[in-house]
């Protein structure tokens, strides 16, 4: 994820800023696949998910032109924010697509081959994309924290904030003192939160 530091993707895109095709696949491209595993989505059917969702955002025939891992960079990608809030059309758009390949699969399998348990797109959709996006800006705010600390600030964040290692053996690892990691933990808690509170749209 390759997003700047100054105005984060996600800023760019609800300001209807460009922005590259490669970075905007990079970015939502897991937010993607995770929606479709959620959806009882194949592995292949979650690859052709992510495709479908992508073409119709960028509204241009670009599959037949370009493979969509290696779409050159002057390919920019402009979003409209009279279409309202970006989470919601990206929602929108996700749960149409999977809904379709689901009905497609259960279209075509025997009654005998259905597997018990599966929920189809619309059980828990909201509450499941919810805790995805969420999953998602987290991601991003943690990208973003860990351009703006110090290395061993955010390390000793990850290690005992995160990873939940002991804080005298982060101390040790990184040669810092115990309040130190402490400290670098609560700045870290601090800004996460700033950050994560201007990534989520209101």
């Amino acid at each position: 994820m390759a997003f700047t530091t100054k105005k984060s993707l996600l800023e760019k895109v609800r300001a209807g800023d460009e922005i590259s095709w490669n970075e905007f696949y990079r970015t939502y491209k897991p937010l993607i696949l995770l929606c479709g595993r959620d959806c009882s989505l194949t592995q292949s059917e979650n690859e052709e998910l992510v495709q479908l969702v992508m073409m119709e955002i960028f509204r241009k025939d670009i599959l037949n032109h370009y493979d969509l891992d290696n779409i050159p960079d002057h390919i920019v990608f402009q979003y409209d924010p009279a279409r309202g809030r970006f989470r919601h059309y990206l929602k929108k758009i996700i749960r149409h697509h999977a809904l379709k390949l689901y009905a497609r699969r259960k279209a075509t399998v025997p009654l005998d081959e259905i597997t018990e348990g599966e929920n189809p797109p619309s059980d828990d959709w909201d509450e499941k994309w919810e805790r995805e996006w969420t999953r998602h800006l987290l991601n991003m705010a943690l990208f973003e924290l860990k351009t703006q600390v110090q290395p061993d600030t955010y390390v000793a964040f990850e290690l005992y904030a995160l990873q939940q290692k002991p804080v005298r053996e982060v101390a040790e690892f990184l040669h810092m003192s115990v309040s130190a990691v402490y400290t670098a933990k609560s700045r870290c808690i601090a800004d996460l939160k700033k950050i994560m509170a201007n990534l989520e749209e209101r």
